[in-house]
C-alpha cells in the first residue's frame, strides 16, 4: 500500500496542512524553494550522525516535512510544474544517498566495517533500482507503483530507524545490524516485486 493512502499518512499530512502548512504559506518561498530546503537537510544528515544519532535523526526528519511542504505548498498555490516535479524526482534520489551514507557513519567504528560498508552500498543499489524500474517502466508506457518498500515507506523507515538507535544506545550494534540487513532486505524484495510486475505488464501489452 502506498504510504499515502496508509492510516498513519493521514494523521501525518492533516498536521502538516493544519499546523505547518498555514504558517509557513505566508512565506515569500516557492515550493521549489521548499524542494531545495529538503534537500540541503538531507545533505548534512551525514555529519548529524557522525556527531550523534539524534542529530542525524532530526534532519533526517526535517528534511522529510520539507519535502512533503514542497508538494502540498504547490497544490495549495495552484503552481505546479513539470519542472519542478522534475526537481523533486531527482533530488529525492540524491537525498536518498545521504540517508543512507549517514548510517554508513554510524558504523564508522565497526570491526565489520567492511562488511557494513557492502550493505550499504548494496542498499543504495537497490533502492537506487526501485526508482528506476518504476521511471523505466513508466517511460516505456506502463505502471510500476507497487512493492513495499516505495519512497515514502522507505524513508519512514529511516527515520525509524534513526530514532531507536538514538535512543537506545545500550542495543546501538543490535539496532544497527538489524535495520540495515532488514532494509537491504525489504528494498531488494521491492525490486524483485517491481521487475516480476512489469514482465507480467509488459507480456499482456504485446
Amino acid at each position: 500500500m502506498p504510504l499515502r493512502k496508509s492510516f498513519l499518512a493521514g494523521h501525518y499530512y492533516r498536521l502538516i496542512e493544519h499546523r505547518i502548512l498555514p504558517r509557513v504559506n505566508r512565506l515569500t518561498l516557492s515550493p521549489d524553494h521548499f524542494t531545495l530546503i529538503g534537500f540541503f537537510l538531507a545533505a548534512v544528515v551525514p555529519a548529524g550522525f557522525f556527531l550523534h544519532p539524534l542529530i542525524g535523526f532530526f534532519f533526517m526528519l526535517a528534511s522529510g516535512v520539507a519535502d512533503t511542504l514542497d508538494g502540498l505548498m504547490a497544490r495549495r498555490r495552484n503552481a505546479a510544474s513539470t519542472f519542478g516535479a522534475f526537481l523533486d524526482s531527482s533530488l529525492d534520489r540524491v537525498s536518498d544517498f545521504f540517508y543512507i551514507f549517514g548510517f554508513w557513519c554510524l558504523f564508522w567504528h565497526s570491526e565489520r566495517h567492511v562488511l557494513a560498508g557492502s550493505l550499504i552500498f548494496a542498499s543504495f543499489l537497490t533502492t537506487s533500482m526501485i526508482s528506476y524500474v518504476q521511471a523505466r517502466s513508466e517511460a516505456l508506457g506502463g505502471t510500476c507503483g507497487i512493492g513495499w518498500m516505495e519512497r515514502g515507506w522507505r524513508t519512514v523507515f529511516l527515520i525509524l530507524w534513526a530514532l531507536l538507535v538514538g535512543v537506545l544506545p545500550a542495543f546501538r550494534d543490535l539496532v544497527l545490524w538489524t535495520g540495515l540487513v532488514l532494509y537491504f532486505l525489504l528494498t531488494a524484495v521491492t525490486v524483485l516485486q517491481r521487475m516480476i510486475y512489469c514482465g507480467r505488464e509488459f507480456a499482456r501489452l504485446k
